[in-house]
């Protein structure tokens, strides 16, 4: 009998941490569409001529790799690849960090999370493939709780800065280049992927780069050296400049 309660006391348990899982996955499920629908209703809709807005493209980037980013903008300035992240709390990161700090709870609880900088470059290079066109390709992460004050990057902005950027250019890219990258992207933005594939592959490109395998371009990663000191480079460079920090 009392086998009986502790094997029941045992699953009862287990089956409360799945519940629990479940329900923070769900939560920062919805969290993240609530910061890409507030992202959304900045960018608006497709205006033929004017701007054309994809949301929640995919891309496969090669055998078993796939891009997921939440949206593209193209009009007269450029293409601007945006991810979002609706993250709480302070953010800590630079542009060279591998990761950035989430501090919630007044310093009780830290989080590690990629360089989003870093993540999105990646996102511009599988577009700039896509793409294959003499267009400006800026890359904005954004923060659309705002929470950008500790965040050493150009890159990173909250909803006010999007609202200003994608006005920002000279405005040389005419309605006919527009219409032309537009048409390209949603051709290569593949539907089919599933969630769980995306997942999947983002832990085999994972597994390459600790590897020393480009996430970008499947090249070698090789050993370089820069006024920091030693550093992971991709030997496809120029064409390809993702780095991985140097771990002894």
């Amino acid at each position: 009998m009392p086998y009986i309660i502790a094997t029941c006391v045992i699953v009862a348990i287990i089956v409360f941490i799945i519940i629990m899982r479940r329900s923070l996955n769900m939560s920062v499920e919805k969290k993240g569409r609530q910061g890409e629908k507030a992202v959304a209703r900045i960018l608006g809709n497709t205006e033929e001529g004017v701007q054309y807005v994809i949301n929640d493209c995919t891309l496969r980037v090669g055998e078993g790799k796939t891009a997921q980013i939440d949206h593209i903008l193209i009009n007269k300035n450029g293409i601007y690849v945006i991810e979002t992240k609706n993250y709480a709390g302070r953010i800590y990161g630079n542009d060279n960090q591998h990761e950035w700090t989430q501090v919630l709870k007044y310093g009780k609880v830290k989080n590690k999370f990629y360089n989003p900088v870093k993540q999105n470059k990646s996102h511009v290079y599988h577009v700039s493939q896509v793409v294959d066109e003499n267009i400006p390709i800026i890359s904005a992460v954004i923060f659309p709780q705002g929470n950008i004050h500790f965040i050493e990057s150009m890159g990173a902005y909250n909803l006010n800065g999007l609202k200003q950027i994608i006005n920002k250019g000279e405005g040389n890219v005419t309605p006919e280049q527009m219409k032309r990258v537009f048409d390209k992207l949603t051709a290569a933005n593949d539907k089919t992927i599933s969630k769980s594939e995306h997942i999947q592959n983002i832990h085999t490109l994972q597994t390459n780069v600790a590897n020393n395998i480009c996430p970008r371009c499947g090249k070698k990663l090789v050993r370089r050296s820069g006024t920091n000191g030693y550093f992971w480079g991709c030997e496809g460079f120029p064409n390809c400049k993702f780095t991985k920090r140097y771990d002894r």
